[in-house]
């Protein structure tokens, strides 16, 4: 599986503008989805982006700002209210992890370029994380 997040991590920079660094990447659990954030130091800017297996191939499925809390739908309409959930946001200099609850659990996410990613898989649309502390 690390080997899929690492292949995935190199599909989100090679359709990401130059000089884009990934914060954070996650695939499914069923391998048909990821989801990344990328950083783009020279405009200060993040990118939220989930992609869709489509064969060998990743397309473009959604997005959110970036920053804070996104949510994007992955059922089929009228099916559900399940997707996936992303947290990101800055951390403070010299910070290896952000500490993140959700669902009355404790996660660690690693820190990459000053900024954390948070990803929840079938979660639904009123599931909030929240920031607990940096390390």
């Amino acid at each position: 599986m690390a080997g899929d997040l690492e292949a995935f991590e190199g599909t989100v920079l090679d359709q990401a503008p130059p000089g884009a660094v990934v914060i954070g990447a996650s695939l499914s659990p069923d391998g048909r989805y990821g989801a990344a954030l990328t950083y783009l130091p020279s405009a200060n800017y993040l990118m939220d982006d989930v992609l869709v297996r489509d064969g060998d191939r990743w397309q473009l499925h959604g997005g959110g700002s970036g920053v804070g809390i996104s949510w994007t739908f992955l059922g089929v309409l009228g099916e559900g209210d399940r997707g996936v959930l992303r947290y990101g946001g800055q951390a403070p200099d010299g910070a290896s992890g952000a500490w993140v609850r959700y669902q009355g659990a404790e996660y660690k996410v690693p820190v990459r370029h000053g900024h954390f990613l948070f990803v929840a898989w079938d979660a639904t649309s009123h599931e909030n994380p929240a920031l607990i502390r940096f390390e």
